[in-house]
C-alpha cells in the first residue's frame, strides 16, 4: 500500500518523460488557457483532498507550499481546474 497519492505537476512529467514534447499546452505556464493542466490540477487535487491528506507527513512539503500561495493564485487554480474538467464532460 502506498503512503501517499501519486500526483504530479507538469514540471515533473516534463522532467521524467517526453510526453510534453509535442503538447499544445505550455508546461512553464501555471495558470490560464495555455497552461499545462497538470500544473493547476495538481494543486486543485491537494486543495480538494486536504481534509483526508493534510495530516500525511509525506505530503507536508506540498501543503506548506500550498499554504504560501496567495488567495488570487488559489482562485485561479480553482477556476482553471473547473474550466478544464468541464471540457472533459463535453467530450464524446
Amino acid at each position: 500500500m502506498a503512503s501517499k497519492p501519486y500526483a504530479a505537476s507538469g514540471a515533473y512529467i516534463n522532467k521524467m518523460s517526453n510526453y510534453c514534447d509535442r503538447c499544445r499546452f505550455d508546461v512553464a505556464k501555471k495558470n490560464g488557457p495555455k497552461a499545462c493542466p497538470f500544473n493547476y490540477l495538481y494543486w486543485n487535487f491537494l486543495i480538494e483532498h486536504r481534509e483526508k491528506l493534510g495530516r500525511n507527513p509525506r505530503l507536508a512539503m506540498p501543503y506548506r507550499t500550498l499554504d504560501k500561495l496567495t488567495e488570487e493564485r488559489r482562485s485561479a487554480i480553482a477556476d482553471d481546474s473547473r474550466r478544464f474538467l468541464k471540457t472533459l464532460e463535453t467530450q464524446p
